[in-house]
């Protein structure tokens, strides 16, 4: 059985690099890197994707693929299948109180450092085939409503 988790696995607050246990933004890449910049910033017009799923939904998915999963399938943790970089930059820019920026390629090594591959990856993902096998329904809020409601300041 192979479990694939959501690039971002997110909880109040968020977990950049697969869910640190803080509830704030201060132990993420992406976050330092928008703080000591003064920007939060995104590749272009920031539509590239990124897959997201709250936590706990990804440990729901975790044991229902144990209990009920089937040798030699993949399952996909993944409640949203593309969250915009745009939207991500601009929900973490008003949490900060800092301005969102576009950035060229070319700009982007320097901004994002060794971050800057993944910055520009566009990845979609869906789970439809694992609902489907498992009943699975992911309930925690979205990645955007979790930006919102995050503590920025600690």
């Amino acid at each position: 059985m192979d479990v694939r988790a959501a690039t971002i696995s997110h909880r109040i607050g968020i977990a950049w690099e697969r869910a640190p246990p803080q509830r704030r933004a201060s132990d993420s890449s992406w976050f330092t890197i928008a703080r000591e910049k003064g920007v939060a910033a995104c590749i272009g017009a920031g539509a590239n994707r990124w897959p997201a799923a709250r936590v706990s939904d990804v440990a729901r998915l975790f044991a229902l693929v144990l209990d009920r999963g089937a040798f030699g399938l993949r399952y996909h943790a993944v409640a949203e299948q593309g969250v915009t970089m745009r939207e991500i930059a601009g929900a973490v820019a008003a949490g900060l109180g800092v301005p969102t920026v576009s950035l060229t390629k070319e700009e982007a090594g320097q901004h994002f450092g060794w971050f800057a591959m993944f910055a520009q990856m566009d990845m979609p993902a869906s789970s439809t085939v694992t609902r489907e096998r498992l009943g699975w329904q992911p309930s925690g809020p979205d990645l955007l409503t979790d930006l919102r409601q995050m503590n920025y300041r600690d």
